[in-house]
């Protein structure tokens, strides 16, 4: 008796690979008989517990020990009831009843039994211990069931009528029409699935089943590497003496109409899943236009509203990412979910694409975004830093195998050379430390003299060789130097402002933190100016302000939502100082933020308004005329176009001759030109009026 129940103990604490040729002599010898429903529980409990691949395989063999042993009337059966008990989907309506936390955590402890117990059933499904759904009974009054089986057990005829009653692995043609056990729980968990919360169970089973029962192969190669570890894993546990065959060699398990049974589930599960991203994807754009519009009206977003949107995002990723596994294993395309009605409103992230240099080439009507084609080039075309310098150069610090610390250093001096480039011999104690010590310090020397560099830029030859140069020195603690550098712009250097935004965007393509550390920087202080609005002494920082964020707007680097921020923080309160501000925006970036497909709306919203509150509110007359000139330069009336006389072909050459031609050494040759015309025409006469003879008179 201590015995047996030391046994159960064992099986209810879960079963281990070491101990499965004790567990499965221990079957054979010992006398179990009666404590056989608490064994059902008991397996039940350890399966439950189990968690890597060779754990389930252990278990495997133990229940198909017990299996034969018992049978499946008296064993297989009553166990097959727990495990569909714990493979149910929750009741609705207590879901209803619970709070969202007690839900989510529910709902994580309920995903976690799922995945084992799935993987559990269709391997029971695989080796023929578990078949379809009548072999699952419910186990009531177990105990006295036992003991009549044991009072049989006695009769020797009995008990050779109970070993026919036990079922024998042939299949009747009903039986064959059945469903498979893990068919029903797929049918059962994934068929009423409207949230798409099961999702994970979906990716599971195709992880581990997709070529032995759905007969399919991952177009993903680390997919596909995954799954065939699993089933070598399996495979090695199930026949420990014969040697594994490579997985694209074997065939599957089950029959092509029983797959394809597997399969259709799978992609109407697919196909409905496939709906609820994109219906996600759009809500998740909608959303964050939301937020942007708040962000531009009170300048902030609040907290709960932020970690809600986060919290949809971080969902949405998973979504999209086990979609895309039940994509590569089906062979069937990811949806489109790019935002179709704004592609690139995100322009934060997309460094110098500038949509709208139709306006300077004639295409569109009025005046262009730039002033001529020089400027153009200037804010468009930026040098790709990738086709010039090592793509390893060009990688974060903590990702790439070779520090850019190293790197650049190797471009001055090597570590065993001399000032003259002769080989030398380390010293004996000279250690690693030491050199990368002596590179680091090369390096911080190498970024000083760039830093150093930064006022005398003046053309974009000398911006793009700058930011070459600085793709050598790339690290860390660099890229937070140089953002400090272009931070801090020498008192009365305006002229460096388009300098080192142009800088700032070229990095910007390979090195998003600098781009985001100057307009974080800028953001912040145009908040603090705003806070001492009494401070007159800081007129000058909030004209270098607005017009840094002015011209790293025109490179298209700074998000929509900040420079429209600024226009309604000073539009709320129309002071001098945020006349002034206006003005500033207006004059720098406004045409291109008017002239902007992307900006066009917002900016010809903001522009009405303006003008309707420059009528409205008192002003004076400086203040007034601030305005109007940033308006007109902004976007200037349409006038007319001055309507050219037509004139005939004597009358442009004779033109040509006089306005143009005629000089104080020609008159003559010029006078005798026009005295060999046809006068007898009344063309040419019509052409000689007395204030072309003036001219000539003259």
């Amino acid at each position: 008796m201590k015995k047996n129940t030391a046994f159960i103990k064992r099986i209810r604490t879960g079963i281990s690979a070491a101990a499965q040729a004790t567990l499965l002599g221990e079957i054979k010898a010992l006398s179990l008989q009666k404590y056989l429903s608490e064994i059902i529980v008991a397996t039940a409990e350890g399966l439950s517990r189990l968690k890597t691949s060779g754990e389930i395989a252990t278990a495997v063999e133990i229940v198909s020990a017990l299996h034969q042993r018992f049978g499946p009337s008296e064993f297989t059966k009553q166990l097959a009831w727990l495990l569909g008990r714990g493979l149910t989907p929750p009741d609705r309506v207590q879901l209803k009843s619970w709070t969202q936390e007690v839900r989510d955590r529910e709902e994580k402890e309920r995903l976690t039994r799922h995945r084992i117990l799935l993987r559990i059933v269709t391997e029971f499904w695989l080796c023929g211990i578990l078949r379809s759904l009548d072999d699952v009974e419910r186990p009531e009054d177990i105990a006295g069931k036992l003991k009549e089986a044991s009072a049989e057990l006695s009769r020797p005829a009995d008990a050779a009528t109970r070993n026919k009653a036990v079922p024998t692995g042939n299949k009747s043609n009903a039986e064959q029409d059945t469903d498979p056990f893990p068919l029903e729980v797929l049918k059962e968990l994934l068929g009423h699935d409207s949230e798409h919360v099961n999702l994970p169970l979906a990716v599971l089973f195709v992880r581990n089943f997709a070529w032995d029962i759905l007969g399919l192969r991952p177009q993903n190669e680390e997919l596909k590497k995954t799954v065939d570890t699993d089933a070598a894993a399996i495979e090695e546990s199930r026949s420990a003496d014969e040697s594994t065959t490579a997985a694209e060699d074997e065939a599957p398990i089950i029959g092509e109409q029983l797959r394809q049974r597997f399969v259709n589930v799978f992609e109407r599960y697919l196909q409905s899943v496939k709906s609820h991203i994109v219906r996600d994807q759009r809500s998740l754009n909608t959303q964050s236009k939301r937020n942007a519009e708040v962000y531009v009206k009170s300048g902030e977003i609040f907290e709960d509203r932020q970690a809600n949107f986060e919290k949809q995002t971080k969902a949405q990723e998973k979504l999209v990412a086990n979609t895309q596994i039940l994509c590569d294993v089906l062979g069937s395309e990811m949806p489109d979910l790019a935002d179709k009605d704004n592609n690139d409103s995100n322009l934060a992230g997309s460094v110098g694409l500038v949509k709208a240099g139709d306006y300077l080439r004639g295409s569109g009507e009025g005046a262009g975004i730039w002033e001529d084609e020089d400027e153009r080039r200037f804010y468009e075309n930026l040098v790709d830093l990738k086709g010039r310098v090592p793509a390893i150069l060009l990688e974060d610090s903590k990702k790439s195998k070779v520090e850019p610390e190293e790197v650049g250093s190797n471009r001055l001096v090597a570590p065993n050379t001399n000032s003259d480039g002769a080989a030398v011999k380390p010293a004996a104690g000279e250690n690693d430390d030491q050199t990368t010590a002596i590179a680091n310090r090369t390096v911080g020397g190498q970024v000083d003299a760039l830093l150093l560099r930064l006022p005398e830029l003046q053309t974009k030859d000398m911006v793009d060789q700058v930011a070459l140069d600085f793709c050598f020195l790339n690290s860390k603690a660099s890229r937070n130097r140089l953002i400090k550098a272009i931070q801090e712009v020498p008192k009365g250097r305006t002229d460096l402002l388009p300098i080192y935004a142009r800088l700032a965007a070229t990095l910007g393509q390979y090195m998003p933190d600098v781009v985001q550390g100057l307009i974080t920087h800028l953001d912040e202080e145009f908040r603090s100016l705003q806070r001492r609005k009494s401070k007159d002494f800081l007129g000058q920082v909030r004209m270098i302000n607005m017009r840094y964020l002015a011209e790293l707007t025109k490179f298209g680097i700074v998000p929509d939502h900040v420079i429209f921020h600024c226009f309604k923080v000073s539009l709320d309160d129309l002071s001098r100082m945020n006349i002034e501000i206006i003005a500033n925006l207006l004059e720098n970036c406004g045409r291109y933020l008017l002239r902007n497909p992307q900006t066009s709306p917002r900016m010809v919203s903001f522009l009405e308004t303006l003008g309707r509150k420059k009528s409205a509110q008192h002003l004076g007359q400086q203040e007034r005329m601030l305005i109007e000139n940033a308006l007109y330069y902004v976007d200037p009336p349409q006038r007319a176009a001055i309507q050219q006389k037509e004139r005939t072909p004597m009358d442009l050459f004779v033109r040509q001759l006089i306005y143009l031609d005629m000089t104080k050494r020609n008159y003559m040759k010029v006078l005798k030109t026009i005295r060999k015309l046809h006068w007898e025409e009344k063309e040419v006469r019509f052409v000689l009026l007395p204030s072309h003879c003036n001219e000539l008179r003259s």
